[in-house]
């Protein structure tokens, strides 16, 4: 005989409640107080003490794991030779958040059960001390009090009493959160069944404190090499209520693909389209490089503002024996415009496309600080014929992945105003999003997760709603504004901040792109300017102006870094030249009222314009 209670903290859906009724046999919703074990507490005085005796023991769950990666069945199976009153799956180490020994329940062991899934068998049921623990614990016990009062009594708490515990996962040497920071490990040894669904949220800084980054990776490639679970369940649940700024880091969303042998040889069963938007006619003569030895079966559509550019264009493409075809677009929203309304009858006849387009970013100087950004968008989309077909053999192994784009530039000032990427751009981000009824969890102040840039490849079911335009209305050019426009904080630039979230809201998650050419580059800039490295880039100026001669009093690492400072962007230049790019961002009216002011600290500051 067995009886299932489901206790739900907070609301349900009509939907999800029929679900669970066809699974349970009682489902009891309530106010969410308490976390877990204030549903327990309630659930216990709902049902009675006299009613759960009746039963051999009481399964205690709660709903932040997956699973089963592999069947209780064994689980239980291993219980059925234990000779105790109470087990649990997985050990870890205490915390003394209460920065006391004097708590609820206190024990003087150092390790404690892990409450997500614990037994208590019929010996501590029906004992007044499992009654009185549950009676003493606060109905409203917050996150941190519900793991010293309730968690961490096991099982110290009832082995001082005379009872006995066991643990499924008896991993003494590794009490460091095991099940978070080690769990393939758990997986391998022990068939462990459950996972965290932590694992795909955590904050990355703790990850970083108690590991390399590497655990939630690993433990995705080893469910889909492994195991028979659906990955798919776990990507449905967490793109629904997690942050893609914390997913993008613990799953590890990065794809290094090579650009120098095919992955797979298999013939693609994807339809697939390249984009590419041209304005400057004088860059397409080199852009059209990347384009001489595009895959067969792949579609090329070339978009353009005006019919002298088109000719050139055409001419360029028969002289160098390229299959495409040309589309003057109206030049109202720049590349975007292009891509949502000149291009949308090609886009959804396919199932998967790369948008590309030339950049020069003129108001950047030198301009080679903006042609290395052209070249790191394109490298990392449309490299040569094999990255492209190993960036579609990628979508076609990877059927969750929606999005994929190059990382931020990290040179020249994008090195330290690009930040977490909004750019003074949140709020009208937010507003698009809102309307188009996309729920998902955005903040300012962590990272937008967004092919900056707008050169990316995606599925096309992924951006579907986007496309559409508000209500299904479609976009049209009078949608954007009409130029001379500005370099940033337009709708444009919302649009493009917009995109990765549109796909998780349809259910798939977005990766960083990256030609393993560019990688090597990529792992050098980031090297170079990691944090703590301060010191050591200046050392670097220092010796090399020392080389040739320009400077060779400095000696201490003080005088170092106070010489060079301003050559690493710490000096009070270059944080003016930041606090005015903050304010050009987050208040533009203001920004131009202050042309005159601006003028003058142009000129004490010695910044060239043009």
């Amino acid at each position: 005989m067995d009886f299932i209670f489901c206790v739900v903290n907070g609301e349900l859906t009509d939907i999800s409640e029929s679900k669970i009724k066809g699974i349970v046999d009682c489902v009891y919703k309530r106010e969410n107080v308490g976390n877990d074990i204030g549903a327990y507490k309630a659930a216990i005085e709902k049902l009675r003490w006299e009613n759960i005796r009746e039963y051999d023991e009481l399964v205690i769950m709660n709903f932040t794991c997956f699973g089963p990666i592999y069947p209780f069945r064994e689980v239980f199976e291993w219980s059925e030779n234990q000779d105790v009153d109470f087990w649990g799956l997985t050990l870890d180490e205490k915390s003394d958040w209460l920065e006391s020994k004097k708590y609820l329940h206190y024990n003087k062991s150092r390790i404690h059960y892990q409450s997500n899934f614990l037994v208590l068998r019929r010996r501590l049921l029906e004992s007044k001390l499992i009654e009185d623990f549950f009676y003493d614990i606060p109905k409203d016990s917050k996150y941190i009090e519900s793991g010293c009062f309730y968690e961490y009594a096991f099982p110290g708490f009832f082995e001082e009493h005379g009872y006995k515990g066991a643990v499924y996962c008896n991993e003494k040497d590794d009490l460091n959160y095991p099940l978070l920071y080690n769990p393939v490990k758990l997986m391998r040894k022990y068939r462990m069944p459950l996972v965290k669904k932590r694992s795909f949220f955590h904050h990355y800084t703790d990850f970083l404190n108690n590991s390399g980054g590497e655990p939630t990776a690993n433990l995705i490639d080893f469910i889909k090499d492994n195991t028979n679970y659906d990955m798919g369940l776990i990507w449905q649940s967490i793109l629904r209520t997690c942050s893609l700024s914390d997913v993008v880091r613990v799953a590890q969303l990065n794809r290094v693909i090579t650009s120098k042998f095919l992955v797979s040889d298999k013939s693609f069963n994807s339809k697939v389209g390249i984009i590419f938007h041209t304005y400057y006619e004088n860059l397409f003569e080199e852009d059209s490089d990347y384009l001489v030895n595009l895959p067969e079966n792949i579609d090329l559509l070339i978009t353009t503002d005006t019919v002298s550019k088109k000719e050139t264009i055409e001419n360029i493409l028969s002289s160098k024996d390229i299959n495409g075809s040309v589309k003057v677009v109206t030049n109202r929203g720049r590349d975007v415009s292009a891509l949502l309304v000149g291009c949308y009858d090609f886009v959804m006849n396919h199932d998967l496309i790369c948008f590309v387009h030339d950049k020069k970013t003129p108001q950047l100087k030198p301009y080679s600080a903006g042609r290395s950004w052209a070249y790191k968008l394109k490298e990392n989309t449309i490299g040569n014929r094999l990255f492209i077909q190993n960036v579609v053999s990628l979508f076609e192994n990877e059927p969750n992945l929606g999005i994929a784009f190059p990382s931020y530039p990290n040179h020249n000032v994008f090195s330290t105003v690009v930040g977490t990427g909004w750019t003074g751009n949140f709020d009208s981000t937010k507003n698009l999003l809102d309307k188009f009824g996309v729920k998902v969890k955005i903040n300012e102040r962590t990272l937008c997760v967004a092919p900056l840039g707008t050169c990316f490849w995606f599925r096309t079911d992924a951006l579907k709603k986007v496309f559409n335009g508000v209500g299904g209305q479609k976009w049209s050019y009078d949608d954007f504004p009409a130029e001379p426009n500005k370099v940033d904080n337009t709708i444009l630039h919302a649009i493009e901040r917009s995109l990765a979230y549109f796909a998780q809201d349809a259910g798939f998650y977005p990766v960083y792109l990256y030609n393993d050419k560019y990688t090597e580059i990529e792992l050098t800039n980031l090297e170079f300017n990691k944090t703590g490295s301060t010191e050591m880039r200046a050392w670097v100026d220092k010796l090399a102006m020392d080389a040739i001669g320009v400077d060779s009093t400095c000696q201490t690492n003080e005088e170092v870094l106070n010489r060079y400072e301003g050559k690493i962007n710490y000096g009070i230049r270059q944080s003016l030249l930041h606090l005015a790019f903050a304010v050009r961002c987050k208040y533009p009216t203001f920004w131009s009222i202050l042309l005159p002011i601006r003028r003058i600290g142009q000129k004490l500051l010695k910044i060239k314009t043009k």
